[in-house]
């Protein structure tokens, strides 16, 4: 079976990789990245950077089996489908040739690095054979069972959360650029964002203070065919911090997302460089209202030559 590799042509390419995303999703005890809401975020931050990167991978009869793309430091994406994960190893050697590039360490000769997931056995058996080793570079994954009981929200006196209003874009975004660890974002890239097909203005909280200024914010992300849902991004104001706001709002979103039918949330937790990190204020948060660890997703490491 020969594999076809070709630039990205329109959104029925988006919807077909949407589409292999949520066959993946329908395994519940595994995790895989990105989910639906993390490539629509992709998409918004990259725009027409990022569709210029987005490589289809295809089959002789033009089924398309999956995508590849480089994100942030060169790390890859790869999206298969579960049916044709044994094409991997083709993949990756294509990738090998294509993306490899100065190590990211200051190490002599070239590098390739991709995300995997140490339960992904074939992927990893796969990686291993063909030299990859994995990375104390991870991302935290962890997941909330909303059969389980929940605490009501309880917000201090002054603050408030809703769905975002048009009047709330801007102050969003600037609080955004200083929260979460996240690359800063402008009014287009939201914008964008607010264009995505899983977006959905009613899951796109903020917490606003007395004076109807934004402080927090959390972005929900439905998958409807799996009845789940990933909050990405998520934060408060540096200012505002330590004050209950981050606890309360993930209280808020379990609950709504209880009444959508929603069986389980998940969040990710990313800019993790070693394996023994002192756990910071995120993931305190995270463990205190009951998400439990999944495990961790790797970036796996290949020198390709000295």
């Amino acid at each position: 079976m020969s594999i076809v590799f070709r630039p990205y042509a329109g959104e029925d390419d988006y919807e077909a990789i949407r589409d292999i995303i949520v066959r993946k999703f329908e395994e519940p005890n595994r995790r895989f990245y990105p989910s639906l809401g993390d490539m629509d975020y992709n998409r918004s931050f990259g725009g027409e950077e990022f569709f210029k990167k987005l490589v289809i991978i295809a089959i002789e009869d033009n089924t398309i089996i999956g995508a590849i793309w480089p994100g942030y430091y060169r790390i890859l994406y790869c999206v298969t489908c579960p049916r044709y994960a044994h094409l991997e190893d083709e993949i990756f050697a294509w990738a090998e040739t294509t993306y490899y590039g100065t190590s990211l360490e200051d190490r002599s000769g070239q590098e390739v690095y991709i995300w995997g997931y140490p339960e992904d056995q074939a992927r990893s058996m796969i990686l291993r054979s063909r030299g990859f080793v994995q990375h104390t570079w991870y991302m935290y994954s962890g997941v909330m069972d909303l059969a389980s009981s929940i605490p009501e929200p309880h917000f201090p006196e002054g603050y408030t959360v809703r769905a975002i209003q048009s009047s709330d874009l801007y102050q969003k975004v600037i609080i955004m650029s200083g929260s979460a660890g996240l690359t800063e974002p402008n009014m287009d890239i939201y914008n964008r964002l607010m264009t995505t097909p899983t977006y959905r203005q009613e899951l796109d909280l903020v917490v606003v203070d007395e004076l109807n200024q934004v402080v927090g914010f959390a972005n929900i992300w439905h998958d409807t065919h799996n009845h789940i849902a990933i909050i990405e991004p998520f934060g408060t104001a540096p200012t505002h911090r330590r004050k209950g706001l981050a606890t309360n709002l993930l209280y808020e979103c379990m609950h709504l997302l209880k009444r959508l039918g929603v069986s389980k949330l998940y969040i990710n937790h990313g800019g993790m460089w070693t394996l023994d990190p002192e756990p910071d204020d995120a993931l305190r948060v995270y463990t205190k209202v009951g998400f439990h660890e999944l495990g961790k997703m790797f970036v796996w490491c290949k020198t390709i030559s000295d």
